[in-house]
């Protein structure tokens, strides 16, 4: 018996690309069939070419590959949907199970604010997916248009090796962490507004950003790394590590003190999960399902787009040095009880392998 996982595979990293691939990883070779739809990074002809390539190759695996269903993680935007919806249509002629994995919060939006044309073919499409995995409980209404479809919910996850603490944090300064792709929508350069008022207040602090420059629907990737490093240029207590991984990220993430995402427009990312374990405070976008899975006692929910509410917010934790380190340890707590690797690919497992 095989499944057939279309998706993207890291590099470069991002949370679904992280998620999709620890579940193949997991899964044994002759088990699978994988394609890979990771073109971040690449310029829009470039990306066109790659889906093209991508289309054809997915016409040929799912037509005439033996597998027994279909697990992918369906995208929000045209470009990428097309090739959602010849698989699903590809796999539904064959009679195969559909099973989708949202990993965003705009579904419903893009879906509803496609054109018309193209809606009713998302709409006739979609209907034959079997079962959508969502984030968190509320994510199920992203798919409220289709009353046939079994929609789970898995909490996302993080990687077992930040189980173990390898640094210590430094007690004399206070160190905040961007660890996220860098773009528009991420709220990067609120965040560097932010923290520009901040300094002037407080000597001890720094500012770590991590992360590869991405396009978005507000900015190129190379406009994005112009505006960034002009910004940073001028701020010598703002450092840039470029892209991180491996003991890097580890010892980044367990030296910071406070993780800081105003992101415009995120469901439940594994890099505030990762945080966490990590013994940090959150200081996150107060958005959609943000303030399900997050209280006060894991740290600040601050306005979208908002640089006063980001100054206020990170500035209370710089004040409260006990609550601080109280949120730091329950933080740490909570990550390790409900969001650990094995649990998620357990539930994943149970949904997929046994349909």
């Amino acid at each position: 018996m095989k499944y057939f996982f279309v998706g993207p595979l890291i590099p470069p990293v991002t949370g679904q690309s992280l998620a999709f691939s620890r579940f193949v990883e997991s899964i044994s070779i002759n088990k699978k069939i994988v394609l890979n739809t990771n073109h971040e990074n690449k310029t829009i002809l470039i990306k066109i070419f790659f889906s093209i390539k991508t289309l054809l190759i997915l016409f040929l695996r799912a037509l005439f590959n033996d597998y027994h269903l279909v697990y992918f993680t369906c995208s929000r935007s045209i470009l990428g949907s097309i090739k959602d919806i010849l698989l699903i249509n590809l796999a539904s002629f064959k009679k195969k199970k559909i099973i989708n994995h949202l990993h965003g919060s705009d579904f419903y939006e893009f879906l509803h604010n496609s054109p018309k044309w193209y809606r009713k073919i998302l709409f006739k499409s979609y209907d034959k997916v079997d079962i959508s995995i969502v984030l968190v409980e509320s994510m199920k209404l992203q798919f409220r248009d289709f009353k046939s479809m079994k929609i789970e919910v898995i909490e996302n996850f993080y990687d077992e090796e930040l189980d173990h603490e390898i640094v210590k944090k430094d007690k004399t300064k206070l160190s905040l962490l961007y660890l996220s792709n860098i773009m528009v929508s991420k709220g990067i350069f609120e965040l560097i507004d932010a923290f520009e008022k901040l300094e002037k207040k407080n000597d001890n602090i720094i500012l770590n950003i991590a992360g590869d420059y991405l396009s978005d629907e507000h900015m190129s990737a190379n406009k994005v790394k112009k505006k960034f490093e002009e910004r940073l240029f001028k701020n010598n207590k703002i450092k840039y590590l470029g892209k991180i991984f491996g003991l890097d990220k580890i010892k980044l993430l367990q030296s910071s003190d406070i993780f800081v995402l105003p992101s415009y427009k995120e469901a439940f990312p594994i890099s505030i999960i990762e945080a966490m374990v990590s013994r940090n405070a959150i200081v996150v976008t107060d958005q959609k399902y943000i303030s399900e899975v997050l209280t006060s006692k894991n740290g600040v929910l601050v306005q979208k787009k908002s640089v006063e509410s980001l100054v206020e917010g990170i500035q209370f934790l710089i004040n409260n040095k006990q609550e601080l380190i109280q949120i730091q340890n329950y933080n740490r707590q909570v990550a390790k009880k409900k969001f650990s690797k094995k649990k998620y690919l357990k539930k994943l497992e149970q949904i997929v392998l046994n349909v």
